[in-house]
């Protein structure tokens, strides 16, 4: 019985292994996808960043001030991921960074959305994020473009909803909280509320 238990352990950690193996391997061949891109006449897209399996993705309409490889979020970043652990207790190993709109200075369009979309779904199905955060119009609408119409057309920042393993949150634009008192007083209440959503 010691026996088949050991086997059956075994045979789960090398069903594991290759799981996370081909998940890797599924994330490198999208990241250099987004980063080759020419759909839009642009140099290249910027991929997320951050862990396979990560509890939280967050996600962003375009990329931030400064963003590039390894840094899609670019100057809103750093000061989010320090409140973010001071705060909330999040690490930054917990936590995948997005966008839905991929190429740097682009204002979003429509169009321009939908040609991302492809990556926005493979990217969060890829990730299995258990809690999925909304930033703003640009990158619900892109959700909606990515996930189809169980995605709510006009979220209000608050909302939320399930859909597949994740819960997913809206919130206020990120690019709104340096600017606007009111704004990143709601957006961090909301955050504080994510912590529910994720024991729920």
């Amino acid at each position: 019985m010691k026996r088949k238990t050991e086997e059956l352990n075994s045979n789960e950690e090398a069903l594991y292994s290759a799981i996370a193996a081909k998940l890797s391997c599924d994330m490198c061949e999208l990241s250099s996808s987004i980063s080759t891109c020419r759909k839009c006449g642009s140099g290249g897209g910027i991929p997320g960043c951050g862990a396979i399996g990560a509890e939280i993705f967050l996600l962003a309409g375009v990329p931030g001030p400064g963003a590039k490889p390894g840094n899609p979020w670019g100057g809103w970043r750093d000061e989010f991921m320090r409140r973010a652990g001071d705060e909330l207790g999040w690490e930054s190993e917990k936590v995948y960074l997005s966008t839905a709109l991929r190429c740097v200075g682009r204002k979003p369009r429509v169009p321009d959305l939908r040609r991302c979309a492809p990556y926005l779904a493979e990217e969060i199905s890829t990730v299995g994020a258990r809690l999925l955060i909304v930033s703003g119009k640009v990158a619900a609408v892109a959700l909606r473009l990515a996930l189809g119409d169980q995605v709510p057309e006009n979220p209000r920042a608050g909302d939320s909803l399930r859909l597949f393993p994740s819960c997913i949150l809206f919130n206020l634009d990120v690019s709104r909280i340096a600017r606007e008192e009111e704004a990143k007083r709601i957006f961090w209440d909301l955050l504080k509320s994510a912590g529910q959503l994720l024991e729920s």
